[in-house]
C-alpha cells in the first residue's frame, strides 16, 4: 500500500475517523452546458480557488458531513480560522451526542473529546512544526491535500444555487494516483471561488461521502478572543512532548518483532504467487499516544491500551498488510475504518470485508477470543478469504 505522503495518509485517516458530510438543502437546477466563450476553464477555476484561499485573512463556515453508506444524522463541523495559525473547530455528532473541539491559540494547540472528557495539548514553540496536533488552516489542507491533490479537473457545467452562479467540476485521479485516490465532484461559488459542496465516489462510481459548506464568511475581522480554549470542568489534561510524536514504527524482522510482542504472532500459510514477507512493525498505545489519537478515533483518551503488529508482504509495488493486535475495548478500537462492510465467516468466526480508500483497497477483519486480525490489500474477496483461512488457529 504505497502512500504518496505521510500528510496525505493522515488527512485520509482524519476524515475516516470523523466520518464526513451531507449534501445540502439548497435548491439547484440541473447543470447547464458550458459555453467555452463565456466560462473560465476548469484549470482557471482551480487557480482562482487557490488564489482566493491564499488571500484570506480569516474565514468561518459550517460543514455538514455524512457517509452515504451509513444511515445517520450528519456531523456538524463549526470552523473559524485566522491567519497565521489561529483556529477553533467544534465537531458535533448528533447520533452519539458527542463533541470534539480542536483549537489553536497563540500559545497552545488543543484537542478535546467530550466522550472521555480528556484534553491533549502541545505548546507552540520553536519546535512547533514537529509537535503539531493538526494543521491550523483546515480549509487549505482539505482543499489542497484531499480535493485537488493529484487530480485532473474538467468543467461539467454551471448551476444556480441560492441565486449564485456555481461551477460544477469533476476531478479524476491521475494515473499514478489511481490506487489511493477517488473521483470527486465539487461545486465552486463563482463569486468568491470557495468550495461549497463536494461528493467523493468509490471505484464503482457511487457517492460514498458527501460534503456541504454553508454560512461562509470571509475576511470578517474575527477577534483573537474567539479562539480561546477553556478546559471543560472535570476534564483530564495531557501535555504532549516530542517523544509523543514518533513517526512510522521501525521496520523489523519477524524474529525481532516477536521479542517486543506479548501475544503469539500468526502468519498465513497461503499467499498469492509472488508475494513474500518484507518487514514487520510493532506499536502500542504506550509508545505512540498521539498516533493512537489519530488512528483510533480518540480511543486513547479513555486510557485504552492496545498492542499490535503489522506484517507487510510485497510483490513489486503491491502490498498485503496484515494487522494483528489486542486491545482492552475490542475489535474496532485498533483499526476503525468507520465503514460498514459485508458480514462473512472466517474460519467459523464472524468477520467483515469493507472497501477503503474509495474502494480501491479492501479490509478483511475478524476476531478470535484474544486476537483481532485485519488484512488490507487490493486483492479480490476470494483471495483475501484464502489468506485468512490459511491462518493456524485464527
Amino acid at each position: 500500500m504505497k502512500i504518496s505522503s505521510k500528510r496525505y495518509l493522515l488527512l485520509i485517516l482524519f476524515l475516516i475517523t470523523f466520518s464526513i458530510f451531507i449534501s445540502g438543502c439548497a435548491e439547484e437546477s440541473g447543470a447547464e452546458e458550458v459555453s467555452p466563450n463565456t466560462q473560465p476553464s476548469a484549470e482557471e477555476i482551480v487557480s482562482n480557488m487557490q488564489m482566493e484561499m491564499d488571500s484570506l485573512e480569516d474565514y468561518s463556515f459550517t460543514m455538514y458531513v455524512n457517509s452515504t453508506s451509513r444511515r445517520q444524522n450528519p456531523e456538524v463541523h463549526e470552523i473559524i480560522w485566522k491567519k497565521p495559525d489561529l483556529i477553533k473547530m467544534t465537531i458535533l455528532s448528533p447520533d452519539k451526542d458527542t463533541e470534539v473541539i480542536m483549537a489553536s491559540d497563540r500559545d497552545f494547540q488543543w484537542i478535546y473529546s467530550s466522550e472521555s472528557r480528556t484534553v491533549f495539548k502541545t505548546e507552540i514553540s520553536d519546535d512547533f512544526n514537529d509537535l503539531k496536533l493538526f494543521e491550523p488552516d483546515v480549509y487549505a489542507e482539505f482543499l489542497n491535500g484531499i480535493i485537488l491533490n493529484g487530480k485532473l479537473p474538467s468543467l461539467l457545467g454551471t448551476e444556480n444555487i441560492d441565486g449564485k452562479n456555481v461551477y460544477v467540476l469533476e476531478l479524476i485521479p491521475s494515473e499514478k494516483n489511481k490506487s489511493f485516490q477517488w473521483k470527486s465532484k465539487i461545486w465552486v461559488d463563482g463569486e468568491n471561488w470557495m468550495l461549497i459542496r463536494c461528493e467523493l465516489y468509490d471505484n464503482e462510481e457511487n457517492p460514498y461521502l458527501e460534503i456541504e459548506i454553508r454560512d461562509v464568511k470571509l475576511n470578517a475581522g474575527i477577534p483573537d478572543s474567539e479562539f480561546e480554549f477553556k478546559i471543560p470542568d472535570g476534564a483530564q489534561v495531557k501535555a504532549l512532548g516530542l517523544e509523543d510524536f514518533k513517526g512510522e514504527p521501525k521496520k523489523l524482522t519477524l524474529e525481532e518483532a516477536k521479542e517486543l510482542i506479548d501475544f503469539e504472532i500468526l502468519t498465513p500459510e497461503y499467499l498469492p504467487e509472488g508475494y513474500e514477507f518484507n518487514y514487520s512493525m510493532v506499536s502500542s498505545s504506550k509508545d505512540m499516544p498521539y498516533s493512537t489519537l489519530v488512528h483510533s478515533g480518540f480511543s486513547v483518551f479513555a486510557g485504552q491500551h492496545y498492542e499490535k503488529i503489522t506484517l507487510v508482504y510485497t510483490k513489486g509495488d503491491n502490498e498485503i498488510r496484515i494487522i494483528e493486535g489486542v486491545s482492552e475495548k475490542g475489535l474496532h478500537e485498533i483499526q476503525d475504518f468507520e465503514i460498514e462492510g459485508e458480514h462473512i465467516l472466517v474460519n467459523n468466526m464472524n468477520g467483515t470485508i469493507s472497501p477503503i480508500l474509495g474502494g480501491n483497497m479492501k479490509a478483511l477483519t475478524w476476531q478470535n477470543e484474544e486476537l483481532e486480525v485485519i488484512i488490507i490489500s487490493s486483492l479480490d474477496k476470494a483471495e483475501l478469504l484464502n489468506i485468512a483461512e490459511s491462518f493456524p488457529e485464527a
